[in-house]
């Protein structure tokens, strides 16, 4: 059987109050929610110790869009990556994540 540690600490009153209200809410202890909260911690910075190495979504990510750049950079229509590089940014636009540039010419819609 698994033995838990204590640990003590103490925290600024917002935190304290927050955590006094989830454990309100959820009709459960201080320490159960503390804990609770420390597990996810926990599991959010050692997610990655669990998988392959090829299995890590960031990894997968970074290969994907330089194999994509590479294949439009090869292909046969010179004007493919700087068309779907212009298409991306306006969809980035689009969803708020940059600032929308003003319309170029040449810009294809």
């Amino acid at each position: 059987m698994q033995r838990y540690r204590v640990l003590q600490t103490y925290v600024p009153p917002l935190i304290a109050d927050w955590i006094l209200e989830q454990s309100n809410t959820r009709d459960t202890s201080v320490s159960v929610v503390i804990r609770d909260h420390l597990v996810t911690a926990w599991n959010r910075d050692n997610d990655h110790a669990d998988r392959p190495g090829g299995s890590d979504p960031a990894r997968q990510m970074v290969f994907l869009t330089t194999a994509l750049d590479a294949l439009l950079a090869s292909h046969p229509d010179d004007t493919l990556r700087k068309r779907t590089h212009a298409a991306y940014h306006r969809r980035l636009a689009q969803l708020g994540f940059i600032p929308a540039r003003a319309k170029e010419a040449g810009d294809e819609e």
